[in-house]
C-alpha cells in the first residue's frame, strides 16, 4: 500500500488515540479536505451523499454516487474509490457495505454527527447493530483548524485576488451604476484570476440592513452605504471572505465616524491575537473597544476560522474556550448597524496566528468613489 496523504495520516493518528477503529466523514469541507476532491453536488444536492472512510490500520476509502466517479478518480489522491447508484442504493448501505468490506462490523466508528443525516445514521445503525458510533466531529475539526503553509497560502492568495477585484470594482464604477453592474465586474476579475464565486453579497442604501442580500437592479445614489461580502473558491478549494463598506460620493460625517469606530474595534481584536489565548478573548477585546467608542454591541459573534470551509472550528464567541494555536486562520468581521440610516457597515480581515498576529490579507479603508 503507497503512502497516506499527509491529512489522511493526521486522521488515522487521531482516531486511535481516541480509541477508535474507523472514522467516517462525510462533511463537506472535510471528505474535500481528505479527498482533495471537490463536489458540487454534496452541497446543493444534500441527498448525493460522499463519505471518506479511514481506518485505524490506515486504509482511505472514497465514496461517490457513480455520477461523481470521473471527478473523484481525476481529482482525489485516494486510492480506494467506490461508487454507489443513485435510487438503486441509498449512500449509508453503500457505507454499510464498505463497512462490512473492512471487517467493521463490530467496531468503533466516529462519525460527524452534527452533519450525517438522521436517516441514513438510523440506516447505518439498522445494518450494522453491533457497531458503537460515537460523534468525531472535534476532533475533525480541530485537525482541519491547524493550516499548513501551503494552505495559508492559497487563503492568503484568494484573499488578495478577492480584494484586489472589489477595490477596481468600486473604483471604476462609473455614475448611474447599478448593484448588479459593479458586482458583476468583481466577480468577472475574480473568475479570470481562477477564482470561482462561493457566495454574493452585495447591498446599497437601505438594503444594507439586508445581512445577505444579493445585488438587485437598484441604482446606487450619492451618499449611499454599500456592503458587500463576497468569496471565492482557488483551485485547491480554499476560500476568500471579503467584507468591505463603501460610500458614493463622500460620506457623511456620522458614516465616517461609524467607520472609524469600527475599524478602531477591529484592528484592536487583530492585534490581540496571540498563541495561547482563549478565542473569546478576542470577542471581549471587540466588546470593550465598542463600549470605550460608546457605539452598540449586539453581535453573538464577531468572527470564525476559514479554510475550506467558510464558517471552520473555533467561531469567536464568548464562550468558546479553543487556544490560538500557530497555523490557525481567523476572519475577524465585526459589523455595526444603524437602523435610523438604515444601514450597516462590516470590516473583515483574514488573519493567521503564528508567533505574533500576521495579515492574511491587509486591512484598509475602501477606496471612495467620487
Amino acid at each position: 500500500m503507497s503512502t497516506p496523504h499527509p491529512r489522511l495520516a493526521k486522521v488515522q493518528q487521531k482516531l486511535l488515540a481516541d480509541g477508535l477503529d474507523a472514522v467516517l466523514i462525510m462533511s463537506p469541507a472535510a471528505t474535500t479536505y481528505l479527498s482533495g476532491c471537490y463536489l458540487l453536488t454534496q452541497t446543493v444536492i444534500p441527498k448525493r451523499e460522499a463519505y471518506v472512510l479511514v481506518t485505524g490500520g490506515g486504509h482511505a476509502s472514497y465514496l461517490v454516487c457513480n455520477i461523481e466517479e470521473k471527478m473523484a478518480r481525476e481529482d482525489s489522491w485516494i486510492e480506494d474509490l467506490q461508487t454507489y447508484v443513485e435510487f438503486k442504493e441509498e449512500p449509508a448501505t453503500a457505507v454499510s457495505r464498505l463497512l462490512h468490506q473492512h471487517n467493521l462490523t463490530h467496531a468503533r466508528v466516529g462519525i460527524e454527527t452534527h452533519t450525517l443525516p438522521a436517516a441514513s445514521a438510523q440506516l447505518l445503525r439498522d445494518a450494522l447493530p453491533f457497531c458503537t458510533f460515537s460523534s468525531w466531529d472535534t476532533s475533525i475539526a480541530e485537525i482541519m483548524m491547524i493550516k499548513e503553509p501551503e494552505e495559508v497560502e492559497a487563503i492568503e492568495t484568494a484573499g488578495r485576488l478577492t480584494l484586489r477585484a472589489i477595490t477596481n470594482a468600486l473604483t471604476h464604477a462609473a455614475p448611474g451604476s447599478s448593484e448588479r453592474t459593479v458586482f458583476t465586474a468583481m466577480m468577472t476579475e475574480m473568475m479570470g484570476h481562477s477564482l470561482y464565486p462561493m457566495f454574493n453579497v452585495f447591498t446599497s442604501g437601505p438594503n444594507t440592513l439586508l445581512v445577505h442580500g444579493e445585488p438587485s437592479s437598484r441604482i446606487l445614489q450619492p451618499g449611499d452605504l454599500i456592503r458587500l461580502d463576497v468569496g471565492g473558491r482557488w483551485p485547491s478549494h480554499y476560500l476568500s471572505d471579503m467584507a468591505r463598506t463603501a460610500v458614493v460620493t463622500a460620506p457623511a460625517p456620522q458614516q465616517a465616524d461609524n467607520y472609524r469606530k469600527l475599524y478602531n474595534a477591529q484592528m484592536e481584536t487583530i492585534e490581540a491575537v496571540r498563541p495561547g489565548i482563549p478565542i473569546s478573548d478576542l470577542y471581549h477585546v471587540c466588546a470593550a473597544s465598542y463600549a470605550e467608542q460608546n457605539i452598540p454591541f449586539s453581535m453573538p459573534h464577531i468572527g470564525h476560522s476559514m479554510g475550506i470551509g467558510l464558517h471552520e472550528h473555533p467561531l469567536i464567541h464568548p464562550g468558546e474556550t479553543t487556544l490560538i494555536q500557530p497555523g490557525m486562520v481567523l476572519n475577524i468581521e465585526p459589523f455595526l448597524a444603524d437602523p435610523v440610516r438604515g444601514e450597516k457597515k462590516k470590516a473583515t480581515t483574514s488573519k493567521t496566528s503564528l508567533s505574533s498576529p500576521t495579515p492574511a490579507t491587509a486591512s484598509s479603508p475602501t477606496p471612495r468613489r467620487s
